[in-house]
């Protein structure tokens, strides 16, 4: 404890040793007042951070939090913190604290203790705290592998309002020799896909040219789509993407379609996850165990607990084991089962689709509309319970309709299914059926897994978008296991009639996989009958391995007497990597060599491939010889700035710089091993443009660093680190660095020309910026975050009241050594504070 706080500043002009007091601090002086006295000012004002939030003892995550040092003057952000509180809440509760904080931006850390949750910010720890009495707790979640709310731990860029992707891909093949086709260029194709995202409503479409099709140029897909993120739903309208579910066909439509999308939100579950309640009368550290395996340890206050967001084994009856031991010593055991799969919607959680417009096809190469068939394809699936998922569908044209359904129940024996369908049209009544079950082992070593399909189809049964089966029965089972940490075995059995057959065909199977420590080797046997054909065994062969920098894969199958060899190195997406790869096969008595390099550039993607076979078994080795060409490119633009980039297929971000460093290059997202020197790059600037790095996954978190490796010391560019959280086909432009690119290193001195050793305090710029700043043991001070022709004032904390000012000369961007030292006044300052802390002893004293 302290007794006494004492701060000794030495005289002006007086001996070393003589010290004058400062006021005394009294032992219960408060944060504050011993900032005062330490630093002889009162606190800066935090600023607005996330900062985790225990509740009840349980971290919660992170929410933007102001922190205070005054008891309960702490800012939190309200939606935050209420969506945090409410599942611990009784319903009573819930409603209080909605009522009292429903007009307020911020909540204060007194407004929850005031409603009975005493809640304080620790400022050793930079923690919240929440502490909700029992008598107020609801059922308190208690989730095991929490889901990353990506979005509200990372502060992301703000994504441009408007962006806009033209990609550009273009191939040809040239033909040397060939006793069938023609010599010279043939099979020309190019590809123009553009996406055109204003405030996120995207515009897909494009044209394609080839020199091999009927109609040379062709319109690509049309499509506007919308996504509802808080819905998790997405709207089109052109060219649909049509989803569909159970037995319905998959047509394509002009129109318009509105459907469940759970991408939107990747980081939400939507599958069923069991949960389990259970009840602590005492303080104790529960340990989580599943299917035998340490998850988890937490420790937990008295209250109810709902686990929650368990790791467990599709299409198995997992079991969950919590060991509990009490701070007393004794322990307690609570042992249940968890059923899941992976087929099945968390309840209360629908999917749907729906789509509607007139039906499409390919011809030639071009899609063709039939605007006198106007279709809808439909379907509504549901968590009924957590075990048990069940939904409808429809598909209808002028000439078909198509209903069915479908239902998965899962249980601790395993999930079974059933699929069913009827259509009716012109030419008469159909329908199908298929029932499955799946059942995985929850024995991680034995990892035993059993999955069996059963389907019948009617000769007439019709889905939209896909004509008629002639596969009557067909019925599947398939099982497999380790019989060691390198070894697994799985076998196959299929039996199979077609309706223009009275006889079943079989196809029976046995793989056996062994990784070895050269590589992984693979063996098959398999036993085939058809109507009217003899029996047949057959084997294959085959064996992978890691070979320097890529695979090599070799295998033989007596079925087809095919041999094939190939080796491919191991290639990154990182700006310069090149790959390449060969491949010989020999089927048919015809040998065929492959060989080709591929090069991702900074500005294109690129590939070229050889190619020497013969056409058909009588013609001689090499009597056919072609050598094809492929190369990417796109042109992106997002909020006024172009850039050329490698192809972008999702979305994109363009790193631009201030003109006052448009000279320093920036390479961003480096990927470092501890083989390489230096680091590779996604993207890096040039005389063509700006860096653009253009692999961002819609809905995804990303994470990039920009680095300037050939920058001065002192600019403003290089060693940041930017998160994105992007939209469909969406566009970023982030402006690096500012003017502030100078740095300054020089001499602190008093009137006399000596060094001011070990002085502290603020280099204030020209527009109030303030740099901390010290000097050494020599007087010397580095300053960085100048620009050319500011003066910069200096202000001392220590010595006291101390100032002193330069002006930056002009010249080059980086460290700059000024020919002069800085002078300080004023002519004599005092030397820095000394600070003495007095500890109380046992005595009091």
């Amino acid at each position: 404890m302290l007794a006494g706080l004492h701060l000794y500043k030495p005289k002006a002009h007086a001996d070393q040793g003589t010290a004058q007091a400062t006021p005394r601090v009294n032992k219960d002086a408060s944060i504050d007042e011993i900032y005062g006295a330490l630093f002889g000012k009162a606190p800066k004002e935090a600023i607005s951070l996330p900062y985790p939030v225990i509740i009840s003892g349980i971290n919660q995550g992170d929410v933007v939090i102001t922190p205070s040092m005054g008891s309960g003057e702490t800012l939190i952000d309200r939606k935050e913190i209420v969506d945090l509180l409410l599942p611990f809440l009784m319903e009573e509760k819930q409603a209080e604290l909605l009522e009292s904080v429903s007009q307020k931006d911020v909540v204060k850390a007194a407004d929850l203790t005031a409603l009975g949750m005493p809640t304080e910010f620790d400022n050793s720890n930079l923690i919240l705290v929440v502490d909700i009495p029992v008598e107020f707790r609801s059922v308190i979640p208690l989730p095991i592998q929490p889901r990353i709310r990506a979005a509200l731990q990372l502060n992301t860029e703000k994504q441009a309002k408007t962006s806009a992707i033209v990609n550009l891909a273009s191939g040809t093949r040239y033909i040397h020799n060939s006793d069938y086709l023609d010599t010279g260029f043939a099979a020309t194709q190019v590809n123009v896909q553009t996406a055109l995202n204003f405030s996120n409503i995207v515009l897909e479409t494009g044209v394609r040219y080839s020199d091999a099709a009927d109609e040379e140029l062709a319109l690509n897909d049309t499509r506007l789509t919308k996504d509802l993120v808080d819905r998790r739903t997405r709207l089109e309208a052109g060219d649909l993407s049509v989803p569909t579910s159970a037995l319905q066909g998959n047509p394509s439509l002009l129109g318009l379609a509105g459907f469940r999308n759970f991408s939107l939100q990747p980081y939400e579950e939507y599958r069923t996850n069991p949960s389990q309640q259970f009840e602590l009368q005492r303080a104790a550290q529960v340990m989580v165990y599943i299917n035998g395996q340490f998850i988890r340890e937490i420790r937990l206050l008295p209250g109810r607990y709902n686990l929650t967001d368990l790791p467990l084994q599709s299409a198995a009856g997992n079991d969950i084991t919590l060991e509990i031991q009490y701070d007393s010593g004794d322990t307690d055991r609570v042992v249940f089962s968890a059923f899941y799969d992976f087929s099945l919607l968390k309840k209360g959680l629908s999917d749907f689709a729906v789509s509607i417009g007139p039906t499409s096809r390919i011809e030639d190469g071009v899609r063709e509309y039939d605007f006198d068939n106007p279709a809808i394809s439909a379907f509504y699936r549901k968590g009924w319970t957590d075990e048990f998922t069940a939904g409808v569908n429809l598909q209808a044209d002028t000439d078909l309709i198509n209903v069915g359904g479908d239902a998965f129940y899962t249980s601790g024996v395993g999930t079974l299914g059933f699929l069913a369908g009827f259509s009716d049209r012109n030419e008469g009544t159909g329908s199908a059926i298929t029932g499955l079950y799946r059942w995985n082992d929850t024995d991680r070593q034995r990892q035993l897994r059993l999955d069996v399909q059963a389907r019948y189809q009617s000769k007439l049964y019709t889905a939209l978008g896909s004509g008629t089966s002639n596969i009557k029965y067909d019925l599947t089972a398939r099982v497999s296991r380790n019989f060691s940490d390198t070894m697994r075995v799985q076998l196959t059995a299929g039996l199979r009639q077609r309706h223009n057959m009275d006889d079943f065909e079989q196809s029976h199977s046995a793989n056996l996989t062994w990784r070895t420590r050269y590589g992984t080797l693979g063996s098959l046997v398999r036993y085939t009958t058809a109507p009217g054909e003899e029996a047949e065994v057959s084997a294959g062969i085959s064996f992978s391995m890691r070979l320097g920098p890529g695979y090599a894969q070799a295998s033989h199958d007596t079925r087809s007497s095919s041999t094939r060899a190939s080796y491919s190195s191991r290639m990154d997406r990182n700006v310069g990597s090149f790959g390449w790869d060969a491949t010989y096969a020999r089927q048919s008595n015809i040998d065929d060599v492959r060989a080709g390099a591929s090069y991702i550039g900074n500005r294109f993607e690129a590939r070229a491939e050889q190619r020497l076979t013969a056409a058909t078994q009588f013609d001689s080795f090499g009597s056919e010889n072609i050598t094809e060409a492929s190369i990417g490119s796109a042109l992106v633009f997002a909020d006024g700035a172009f850039a050329l980039s490698r192809p972008v297929y999702d979305s994109f971000v363009i790193f631009s710089k201030n003109e006052a460093v448009k000279d320093v290059a920036i390479a961003v997202d480096p990927r470092r091993n501890i083989f390489e020197m230096k680091p590779s790059y996604s993207a890096h600037s040039s005389s063509l443009g700006p860096a653009v790095v253009p692999d961002l996954n819609a809905y995804y978190v990303r994470t990039i660093e920009v680095e300037a490796p050939d920058a001065p010391a002192g600019t403003s560019l290089g060693g940041q680190a930017l998160s994105f959280l992007p939209g469909y086909r969406a566009g970023y432009l982030v402006k690096l660095g500012d003017d502030r690119n100078v740095a300054v290193m020089s001499v602190l001195v008093d009137t006399s020309g000596k060094p001011v050793p070990f002085a502290a305090g603020y280099a204030v710029t020209s527009d109030g910026e303030r740099h901390r700043m010290f000097t050494n043991g020599g007087g010397r001070f580095y300053i960085d975050g100048l620009k050319h022709g500011e003066t910069i004032k200096l202000q001392f904390d220590s010595p006291e009241g101390a100032t002193a000012s330069f002006e930056v000369p002009d010249g080059d961007i980086g460290v700059i050594r000024l020919p002069d030292p800085v002078k300080i006044s004023p002519e004599k300052p005092d030397t820095p504070y000394r600070v003495t802390v007095r500890v109380m002893d046992p005595d009091g004293a």
